[in-house]
């Protein structure tokens, strides 16, 4: 028990020592958003089509639908997260310009319980042109930024 606890310890200050370097565990992200809604297959026929209309890839992450927690990785990658299931939200380190479908629950100041469709993310060099293609085909596409958590996950 010792052991474990002067592991967590360690851990612990490893994580905190990164963000010193930041002085937050957050970080903000800007969103190009098409739709939001809490039908989860709704969602991923929008993403689908929109990868199609827009040209930009359609990237999933190997998200699956989770009762529990929304949107789920697979067991495998969330035994390395603390365990199943498991949902990081996009904006951690995979900023760019794909189709995914997203967890509203898991993004700082986003209204709960929805499934989202995003178009890019990233800094407004990446979203903004983004956003102004998005508008050709859903004139509802909108931005939005939020703080999201890069700290650790254990």
């Amino acid at each position: 028990m010792k052991k474990y606890l002067l592991s967590l310890l360690i851990v612990c200050c490893i994580c905190q020592y990164g963000y010193a370097q930041n002085d937050s565990p957050y970080v903000k992200v800007n969103y190009v958003i098409i739709q939001s809604t809490k039908n989860y297959l709704a969602a991923r026929e929008t993403a689908s089509k929109a990868a199609e209309k827009l040209g930009y890839p359609l990237n999933l992450r190997d998200l699956a639908y989770n009762t529990k927690t929304g949107l789920s990785l697979p067991k495998d990658d969330c035994e390395l997260e603390g365990g199943f299931p498991c949902y990081i939200a996009r904006g951690r380190y995979d900023s760019g310009t794909y189709i995914s479908v997203e967890w509203s629950n898991a993004i700082y100041k986003f209204a709960k319980g929805f499934y989202v469709v995003i178009v890019a993310s990233g800094d407004a060099a990446i979203t903004q042109p983004a956003l102004e293609k998005a508008k050709r085909f859903y004139k509802t596409a909108y931005s939005k930024s939020a703080e999201v958590y890069i700290g650790c996950m254990h």
